[in-house]
């Protein structure tokens, strides 16, 4: 958001803590139990939506230069996404023509020289345009083979407002623009395209995907849940709820927003009394807060195990060690709360869930986040 959005959403949520209320949806809603235990909707869910539903990669400044890369295999087909020589991107099937290893099994980094990728099973080497360009001991051993056909398999990705986004199925393609819906504009001037990358957590779950997102949807549980973290910070149960498409955000109000009641509008720092969810359907969280923003990414493994990646950019690489380490700190104490404040009890419904009882899940209007992701999985499932 610019500084004119910025500060309307300070006067909207100075306006929700002074009437004690949040954005409510229009009813309650009932959820069973067996939509995060069924084995055969979590099939669905794997299908439907991580393996055919375009997914958020992560902002621009996660590969900032040319030959840098970036690769996960979570929706179920391996995917490596890199920056080429004249800056725009390429996605690829992350399989070897030869015999199907991954070019790369780091995360991310840096092609060989800065532009180039080679298998470390036998060697065979790819350019930044994924066609294949080397094969050792190749006459011999591979006499007449038309190496035209054997580049890596392409996949569509698009860059657009600072975010990545790429199409798993090779055989399918998507609109970006239908994809955000406009939530570009509630992120926009965040930082997405040149902010640096700090790192990524990596925490595995044992419980549903949808368990584990259902916890960044709502603001109702922070004085109950979190009353000396976060609970200490934010007001509870107050949030701007808005809708974008598929998408949606929500607003929070520090503790302190009031006190701009006793300063000048021209003089506001917007940011420092805010932060912002931004979900990315179906499986991304955009957390931006004063000085940073952060991206949690949260995919199945199985109905009861989930993994997410935790990853934080902040606005410029830290200047000396003591910085970097204050930053590490701080991004350990923040991973560090979720795993054990959220994760803790999301584990014990989860307990409840596979009890095997035929009850519904209760979601209320002041959770209206929650509702719309559980009602776009329907949509799309359906």
């Amino acid at each position: 958001m610019q500084r004119d959005d910025l500060v309307q959403e300070i006067k909207t949520l100075m306006d929700l803590v002074e009437r004690n209320t949040t954005t409510l949806a229009d009813s309650v809603m009932e959820i069973d139990v067996n939509e995060y235990t069924d084995s055969a909707q979590f099939e669905r869910e794997k299908t439907a939506l991580f393996r055919d539903y375009p997914q958020f990669v992560g902002p621009s400044c996660l590969i900032p230069k040319p030959g840098d890369y970036f690769a996960f295999d979570d929706t179920g087909i391996p995917i490596l996404v890199v920056r080429a020589a004249d800056g725009t991107l390429n996605a690829f099937v992350n399989i070897c023509s030869h015999r199907g290893a991954p070019l790369t099994d780091c995360a991310s980094g840096q092609a060989r020289r800065g532009k180039m990728f080679s298998c470390p099973y036998h060697g065979w080497s790819y350019n930044l345009e994924g066609d294949l360009v080397g094969i050792p001991f190749g006459k011999e051993g591979f006499p007449g083979l038309d190496r035209s056909k054997l580049g890596l398999r392409k996949l569509q990705v698009e860059e657009k407002y600072g975010m990545i986004f790429v199409m798993p199925n090779p055989d399918l393609r998507f609109d970006i623009d239908e994809v955000l819906s406009g939530i570009q504009e509630r992120v926009s001037g965040f930082g997405f395209e040149d902010h640096h990358y700090l790192g990524v957590k990596q925490v595995h779950t044992d419980f549903s995907w949808k368990l584990n997102m259902d916890t960044f949807h709502e603001f109702y549980h922070f004085e109950y849940l979190h009353p000396q973290s976060v609970g200490a910070m934010a007001y509870s149960n107050v949030a701007n709820y808005k809708q974008y498409g598929r998408n949606h955000s929500l607003g929070s109000a520090t503790l302190q927003i009031n006190d701009l009641k006793q300063v000048p509008e021209q003089d506001w720092q917007p940011r420092e009394y805010s932060s912002y969810v931004n979900y990315i359907f179906p499986n991304t969280v955009i957390f931006v807060v004063n000085d940073h923003f952060q991206t949690w990414r949260v995919y199945p493994i199985s109905p009861d195990r989930s993994v997410v990646y935790h990853s934080m950019f902040i606005p410029q690489a830290p200047k000396d060690e003591a910085e970097q380490q204050a930053f590490e700190d701080y991004f350990q104490m923040i991973n560090d709360i979720a795993v054990a404040e959220d994760y803790g009890l999301v584990d014990k419904v989860h307990r409840g869930l596979q009890s095997g009882l035929d009850r519904k899940v209760v979601i209320g209007r002041n959770e209206p986040g929650v509702q719309n992701m559980h009602r776009q999985i329907k949509e799309v499932l359906a």
